[in-house]
Order: structure tokens, then C-alpha cells, then sequence
């Protein structure tokens, strides 16, 4: 029976054969960064879809707005068929809200602001 010699640790027979560096003193190889580029993405479509996010957010609030105004201006006194594009205004009276076409500047009751009436039959503030 053959007695094997034990290799010393990091020594390798045949490095001239080999793909890669097979000693501490081999210059070095890096592996590309591939999921740096699939960072960049991820980071870029983050904030993509943060800003979309951000829109749909700031277009329900101004849609919560719109139907508070609407429920407002619907739930007050006026004696009259509105007209789609029409501005009126509307004030409180004796603790009533009251809708007018009466400007603000012809009228001294407390005004709570102007609304134009919209196709969409909504009173959209203006």
C-alpha cells in the first residue's frame, strides 16, 4: 500500500488548466454585480408606484371633498331648478344653509362659499 502525501492547503496541481485564480497570490476575479441592474429596477419601479400611490391618494381625497360639498349644497334650502355650469353661492341664514345667485358682494349674510353645478349633477367648489 502506497503511503499518499497530504497537499498543503491551497496548492493545486495543475493551475495553468484552471478557469479561475487557484492561489493566494492569482490575481483576482470579480463575478459581475447582475442584480445590481435588478436593484436599479426595483428601486426605480418603487418609486414609481409610490407616485402613482401618491395620485390615487390625492385624487380620492379631492373625490371625499367633491361628495362632501355635493351632500352640502344638496342638503341646503333653495327654491329653484339649478343649471348645469351655473355659480351659486351659499350662505347661512338663520342657522339654515340657503343657496343663492346672489354674489357675495350683493349680500351681507355669512357666505360658506361658491359652488358651479356640473353635468355630473356634483357642486363642484370653486
Amino acid at each position: 500500500m502506497t503511503e499518499k502525501k497530504k497537499k498543503p492547503d491551497m496548492v493545486v496541481t495543475n493551475p495553468s488548466i484552471m478557469e479561475y485564480p487557484t492561489n493566494i497570490g492569482a490575481p483576482s476575479f470579480t463575478i459581475p454585480d447582475v442584480l445590481s441592474k435588478q436593484r436599479e429596477r426595483g428601486v426605480n419601479a418603487t418609486h414609481q408606484l409610490e407616485t402613482k400611490f401618491d395620485e390615487i391618494k390625492e385624487r380620492y381625497f379631492e373625490l371625499v371633498r367633491l361628495a362632501e360639498d355635493t351632500e352640502l349644497v344638496y342638503n341646503s334650502k333653495y327654491s329653484f331648478v339649478p343649471v348645469i355650469g351655473q355659480v351659486y353661492h351659499l350662505y347661512i341664514i338663520d342657522e339654515t344653509y340657503v343657496l343663492s345667485l346672489i354674489e357675495p358682494s350683493r349680500w351681507d349674510k355669512e357666505h360658506c362659499g361658491s359652488f358651479k353645478y356640473t353635468s355630473e349633477n356634483t357642486w363642484e367648489r370653486i
